[in-house]
């Protein structure tokens, strides 16, 4: 995708199962070496027959963890990670190691690190390179934190190693227990690009836990991870282990699913509507009321009689009295705060929106509940065995006499009702009440939905220069990426007139101006006028016009820039579709121009891409329109190379091209029809028909002479040529005779 699609859409899957392995806190990060109970063999153990390949940047030699679960479900995970340093690229990315936790419910505490030299000598971590850092989100509350060390002396032939642990502070869920595990060790890469994933010689993972707790987990035989269960003492040994595990390449568009890499979940249940329940009862205490909401309940009675200007109206409420703050719905755990609180601060987080708007809603006699959401920026995990991973909160209206089902989410900043927006379309969701037993997906928007339209018409010329008026159109992501830009640019006229005037680079944008940028009922649009400059030679000249759908592609999608087939390591990912659109109208410079079609758009249909054109010619101007759909897909590797050579095809295929070339006879009738009261003119006019084959013109032409002038010979004698060109011969004569009669000499 584009650079401007990349925001909207990008579907990198860099983090995702960082973001999945077990998520930790701490406000201990002291190195406690001496009581730190080693949990792998001896580093030199692990090196033991070891043979760094050439072809190797970093091998992780061993990943474990081991968790110990007590009666109260209450857990601590220590985790061990040994890595051969193979590359400066790697000794880049591995000489800090960074470790997210959530400081609500967990402490971490580093308990050793340590270099081998490629010498052999070793090399423990100083006491001051350890310390416990926030994000660097702007504007974004949460409770995530990271344990952030710097390891001493890595080098190309270095192995590091390093032992955390993880320690409870607080239930999320009382009595349960979640967690979810990656077989890798993901490293953020240096200067912040992204993650890696290196090649793993073993990764274990150990539970202990009483044995009469039931545990559940996905099952990952299909990574070929092993698994064995052992009892022993009352106590039960949950292991799961594999071997030679493959570097995971990440690339741009990857699928969501979190199924690209061996991963796991293990839960005390694997009943859907205990978390559910769970849920619910950290919302129903809050939703209180006051005299303040009262009022707003009777005066949207009293405004709004359906029950979608109901809705409506509850949507305009938060938007215009309650301030989204940015925080991550399970900041502080996932409690709101009251009702009555919300409205009188006017600032809220996504649970504290949406709880005031279902609050609102019931009280206005509509059903609604609050659902839980994975966001696209998390992937899809495996919902088969639940687990505490939504990141957003929004509101569910179920079907219900006078609506439609509806997922509303107003956290969007004067977003288009109801505030459904690309980043939750299709993911999962738990709709928040007691009786839910089952995970939902959100529904997806077909590509009519999601599209960027431009209307183009050229309409002025001046010299040698031309100008043209734009107006652009949006829906779905489109119109909420615009939109937000249009809202947050610093400089957002500079910007947005370099944005439009990639459509055309050879033009300037000399006005510029949107509709609705905060209506919350009228989709963003866009308008404004192209000047071009030395683009013909003037009025006796011809003007050439041309326009591609790759002038849009460029813009709002990113089809240039795909990986080469031998370089495609994983399928490819287009989600959701979209289509781009275009009207352009080319006008004539005069009347004394006439239109030549050089070249056609041709039309395209495949299983990746449909491409419609057609064009149309109306006096003095031709119309072409185009429609390009790029159809959602997931592209296997073994269809790729067809993928890109029909894209390749798409993106060379034939502009339209088209002249209006300056005419002589076309002037000459123009000159003659400039004067439609002069007889000699039309007489002229008539005559010069005759001479291009234009018959029933030339009729036209002789008929209002003779009106013009009755009496006049030649102007009857011209009407009878005009009908004898046409086959009316009886007529013909009668006008010769009346030419002659009135002193014509035939």
């Amino acid at each position: 995708m584009s650079d401007f699609l990349a925001v909207c859409v990008r579907k990198y899957s860099l983090w995702l199962l960082v973001l999945a392995i077990s998520s930790a806190t701490s406000h201990a990060a002291a190195i406690d070496k001496e009581t730190a109970e080693r949990i792998a063999p001896p580093l030199k153990n692990l090196m033991r027959g070891y043979k760094p390949s050439s072809a190797t940047e970093a091998q992780v030699l061993l990943r474990k963890t081991v968790v110990d679960i007590d009666e109260q479900l209450m857990s601590h995970a220590t985790s061990y990670v040994a890595v051969y340093i193979n590359s400066d690229e790697a000794v880049r990315d591995y000489s800090q190691i960074s470790v997210s936790f959530n400081s609500f419910y967990e402490d971490i505490q580093l308990e050793y690190a340590n270099v081998r030299t490629p010498d052999g000598k070793l090399d423990s971590i100083k006491a001051d390179a350890t310390q416990i850092q926030s994000p660097t989100d702007e504007n974004f509350y949460h409770d995530r934190k990271e344990l952030l060390f710097s390891l001493p002396n890595v080098r190309k032939g270095s192995v590091i190693e390093f032992q955390y642990r993880y320690t409870d502070t607080k239930k999320m869920v009382p009595n349960h227990w979640f967690d979810s595990f990656s077989f890798h060790w993901w490293e953020d890469r240096a200067a912040g690009q992204g993650s890696r994933a290196d090649a793993i010689t073993k990764s274990e993972l150990i539970i202990n836990a009483p044995a009469t707790i039931k545990l559940f987990s996905t099952d990952a035989s299909r990574y070929a991870i092993a698994f064995k269960r052992n009892e022993k003492n009352n106590q039960q040994i949950l292991s799961w282990s594999g071997t030679n595990l493959a570097k995971i390449e990440l690339q741009s568009d990857m699928p969501r699913e979190h199924d690209y890499a061996p991963y796991l979940r293990v839960a005390t249940t694997d009943n859907w509507n205990e978390v559910a329940r769970w849920a619910n009862s950290l919302i129903e205490p809050h939703l209180l009321s006051d005299a303040a909401l009262e009022k707003i309940v009777t005066d949207i009675k009293k405004s709004s009689p359906t029950p979608e200007a109901k809705v409506k109206a509850v949507y305009q409420t938060i938007q215009d009295r309650i301030r989204y703050v940015f925080a991550h719905v399970g900041r502080g755990g996932y409690e709101p705060h009251d009702t009555t609180e919300i409205l009188k601060n006017g600032y809220g987080d996504c649970k504290d929106q949406t709880l005031l708007a279902v609050k609102l809603l019931r009280d206005l006699g509509i059903k609604a509940d609050p659902a839980l959401i994975v966001t696209r920026g998390r992937g899809i995990p495996d919902m088969t065995i639940p687990g505490i991973s939504f990141d957003h909160m929004i509101v569910h209206i179920p079907a219900q006499t006078g609506l439609t089902e509806i997922w509303m989410d107003t956290t969007g900043e004067t977003s288009l009702y109801p505030g459904f927006s690309v980043g939750i379309e299709g993911q999962p969701s738990l709709v928040v009440n007691e009786q839910n037993k089952k995970i939902s997906v959100l529904p997806t928007l077909d590509a009519s939905q999601h599209f960027a339209h431009l209307e183009l018409v050229f309409d002025k010329f001046e010299g040698r220069n031309a100008r043209a008026s734009f107006k652009l159109s949006f829906g779905g992501l489109y119109e909420q990426r615009l939109r937000s830009m249009w809202q947050y640019s610093h400089e957002r006229d500079k910007y947005f007139r370099e944005l439009i005037g990639q459509i055309y680079n050879s033009a300037e944008v000399i006005e510029l101006s949107t509709s609705n940028a905060d209506n919350l009922w009228q989709p963003f649009v866009i308008h404004g006028r192209f000047a071009f400059t030395n683009v013909w030679g003037g009025d006796q000249e011809a003007i050439n016009y041309a326009f591609s759908i790759t002038q849009l592609t460029n813009l709002f999608a990113d089809l240039r820039n795909l990986h080469k087939p031998a370089d495609r390591k994983q399928p490819y990912v287009n989600d959701p579709a979209y289509s781009l659109q275009t009207r352009i109208v080319f006008n004539s410079p005069s009347n004394k121009h006439q239109l030549r079609i050089k070249t056609q758009g041709v039309n395209i249909d495949n299983p990746w891409y449909k491409l419609v054109q057609s064009g149309k010619q109306e006096p003095q101007r031709y119309i072409v329109e185009q429609n390009l759909t790029v159809k959602a897909n997931r592209v296997e590797k073994s269809s790729y190379a067809d993928f890109y050579e029909k894209t390749e095809e798409l993106l060379d295929s034939t502009d339209w091209t088209l002249a209006y070339e300056y005419n002589t006879t076309a002037a000459d009738i123009a000159a003659l029809e400039s004067d439609k009261n002069d007889i000699s003119s039309l007489i002229a006019l008539s005559k010069l028909h005759i001479k291009n084959g234009n018959y029933q013109q030339a009729l036209e032409s002789a008929r209002s002479a003779v009106s013009t002038a009755p009496k006049n010979a030649e102007a009857h004698y011209q009407l009878g040529l005009a009908l004898g060109y046409i086959h009316q011969f009886k007529e013909s004569d009668a006008a010769f005779k009346k030419a002659e009669a009135l002193g014509y000499q035939l």
